[in-house]
């Protein structure tokens, strides 16, 4: 017994020396790897320092697609991502994080799959989902799934209701037209039969019929002004629009107000939009076209907008990345954005303006480097062999957040992602944190 006992107290002592010296040797690892050196960049002398990565959700056995990072304004970030195939209907899931990024809740989902949401000041959000299905009472009006709730309450349920959406510009499809990629789960069923009052709805019947919410501002109070795209009406080769939207009660129903750009000879047609509020109360929005990111203004909020222009940096040749822009508005009036595929791309505008784009901070390549101190072979390193295989690499979709006057905070997935010498391919979401210097 007493030999056990000695055995068992000299297995702990070995146990313990052995996982101090792994400890050590991590931390000394840690501590010799070079601090990043402030990226000078841009005319008026700004830096960008940025952090090491972080992994702050990862999985060994599933996927996570198109993260999408949004400050509520109770000050929590809400994390939203897809799970499953990268597919149409795939489901999305949502983490909380109270501590700005240190730890995260578990998930829950509001609405089948999220396309966009907004905080009110009073501390609600809302949430509104990627589909919206044709109202057979009233064909230019679309009907998706909405939420409604206040994620810093203890306890609180979430309202989950009908948001309608009258687009007029926009075409509608039928559900049978996109089963090649993808197919809807049971989460929109019951919607779709409700609209109809039966439950034997095919594919056929149901028509798509919304457009896809990507970004929005508060006008006034409870008014909000959206964008979003869809499938052009008067397209003649099927290419999309962007609408300006309008709600005056919180979400609950939507009016287009204008088609925000249009253009036929773009490869896509205006889509994936993000829109800010800038420093001299213009709107500004960028968005993707299937080429190059392009931009429009408006000084009415909403109402009518420019022409569009394409987006280009002053100090570099560098062709960006051409998929889903998000921009925002720092507290002294810079506008920075992140935009990806191929690569992942940080730049800034100083003059806040959208017409002084600068500073490319590449964050692929900042992640190569950093997989590289941390000892992962050059050939598991995040990488794209083929430009159309994102299984290999990431969908190259980032998000963005303001962290205070003078950091940001910015995420993207990493698939078949290998962390360091000793880990096994996972999918993961990284987050870094860019610190501002002038």
């Amino acid at each position: 017994m007493k030999s056990s006992h000695f055995l068992l107290v000299a297995a702990v002592l070995i146990t313990t020396t052995l996982a101090r010296a792994d400890s050590e040797k991590e931390q000394t690892i840690l501590t010799k790897t070079p601090n990043p050196e402030p990226l000078q960049i841009g005319s008026k002398g700004m830096k960008l320092i940025p952090s090491r990565p972080v992994t702050i959700h990862s999985v060994r056995y599933a996927e996570r697609w198109f993260p999408f990072l949004f400050r509520h304004s109770d000050g929590s970030l809400l994390l939203y991502m897809q799970y499953g195939h990268d597919a149409n209907f795939s489901p999305a899931l949502r983490i909380r994080s109270e501590d700005n990024g240190g730890t995260w809740s578990e998930p829950v989902d509001n609405v089948p799959r999220l396309a966009w949401s907004h905080s009110f000041v009073d501390g609600e959000l809302f949430e509104i989902d990627t589909y919206g299905v044709q109202d057979p009472k009233s064909p230019e009006t679309a009907v998706y799934w909405g939420a409604w709730s206040h994620p810093g309450r203890v306890n609180d349920v979430p309202q989950r209701g009908f948001v309608r959406v009258h687009a007029p510009s926009i075409k509608s499809v039928s559900l049978a037209s996109m089963q090649g990629k993808g197919y809807p789960t049971h989460q929109w069923w019951p919607l779709w039969n409700s609209l109809w009052g039966r439950d034997n709805m095919s594919g056929q019947e149901i028509q798509l019929n919304g457009p896809y919410f990507t970004s929005g501002v508060t006008l006034d109070g409870d008014q909000i002004m959206a964008m979003a795209y869809g499938l052009d009406r008067q397209s003649s080769s099927g290419k999309y629009c962007l609408l300006a939207l309008e709600s005056r009660d919180r979400g609950h129903t939507w009016e287009e107000i204008t088609v925000a750009a249009r253009d036929d000879a773009l490869p896509e047609g205006p889509c994936e939009a993000t829109v800010v509020r800038l420093k001299d109360r213009r709107l500004y929005c960028a968005m993707r076209t299937g080429l190059i990111l392009y931009q429009i203004w408006s000084s009415d909020e909403g109402r009518t907008w420019t022409k569009l222009e394409p987006i280009q940096l002053v100090d570099s040749d560098h062709r960006l990345g051409r998929v889903w822009p998000v921009a925002k508005v720092l507290d002294d009036g810079t506008l920075v954005m992140v935009c990806g595929r191929p690569g992942k791309d940080l730049i800034f505008d100083p003059t806040g303006t959208g017409t002084q784009w600068q500073g490319r901070l590449d964050l692929t390549a900042w992640e190569q480097e950093t997989q590289a101190l941390l000892g992962v072979p050059a050939e598991l390193r995040i990488r794209r062999p083929h430009p159309d295989v994102r299984h290999w690499d990431s969908s190259d979709y980032l998000a963005l957040v303001p962290d205070g006057p003078q950091q940001l905070i910015v995420v993207y997935d990493a698939q078949n992602y290998v962390e360091n010498w000793n880990a096994k391919p996972a999918t993961a979401v990284r987050m870094v944190r860019v610190r501002i210097e002038r």
